[in-house]
């Protein structure tokens, strides 16, 4: 029952491994006496009929050779290359933790900096003070790295040191920021584990289309119009 279990086994879902048997079983037997009977009516030999089969026999190769040539031809060792020299050995980036506080006008946000700068704690103002929809959260925006957001913004918070906050307000087309930065780390790289899938898809990618590019080189293509 291998091929339409591949056809129909997805639809079946987390059902019981005795049920997922019978019910592909049953789709079997409905498919070889529906096909009988086509047979008898000589269904399979129109022109129609050959057409079709002519189509399902190319994509039936297409994914043979796509099989034998292509998946079977990708091996761990290459998946782990590809990930030493794209993840493994990249640059670290680094990751600030922030908390800002957004108001609308600069005076509100000089007035915010003057009671941080008195011993106001910054998660309390943000609470009360910030319009942004982090304020109840007192301002938290958790890790970013570089690209994520505004280059106002993020210059500000890459600048400071940690535990420090801006002096100045920060202007963004959001209105006007002061920024609190918390902590400041390596981003963590994901792991060979994390990415393995991706790296793979990648690799199948380029192989097939290394390899269709080769044969379309060799080939001589007729289009009768």
């Amino acid at each position: 029952m291998g091929f339409i279990t591949q056809e129909l086994g997805p639809r079946l879902g987390n059902m019981p491994a005795e049920q997922q048997k019978a019910q592909l079983t049953n789709a079997l037997v409905d498919l070889q006496i529906v096909a009988s009977a086509a047979e008898k009516e000589g269904l399979g030999k129109t022109d129609a009929f050959k057409r079709q089969m002519k189509y399902l026999e190319l994509k039936a190769l297409r994914n043979e050779f796509f099989r034998t040539k292509v998946e079977e031809a990708i091996k761990e060792e290459d998946m782990k290359a590809l990930y030493d020299a794209q993840v493994g050995s990249a640059p670290a980036q680094m990751q600030v933790k922030a908390r800002h506080i957004l108001v609308k006008e600069e005076a509100e946000a000089k007035d915010v900096i003057k009671a941080l700068d008195g011993g106001a704690d910054f998660a309390e103002l943000a609470k009360e003070k910030s319009t942004g929809p982090s304020g109840a959260n007192g301002g938290d925006l958790g890790y970013f790295g570089q690209g994520q957001m505004v280059p106002a913004f993020e210059g500000a918070a890459f600048a400071l040191d940690k535990g420090a906050y801006t002096k100045a307000p920060v202007k963004t087309n959001f209105g006007w920021h002061v920024i609190l930065v918390e902590d400041k780390r390596e981003q963590p790289k994901p792991s060979y584990d994390d990415v393995k899938t991706n790296i793979r898809g990648f690799l199948v990618q380029q192989k097939f289309s290394q390899l269709l590019n080769e044969l379309k080189a060799k080939a001589k293509v007729e289009i009768v119009k």
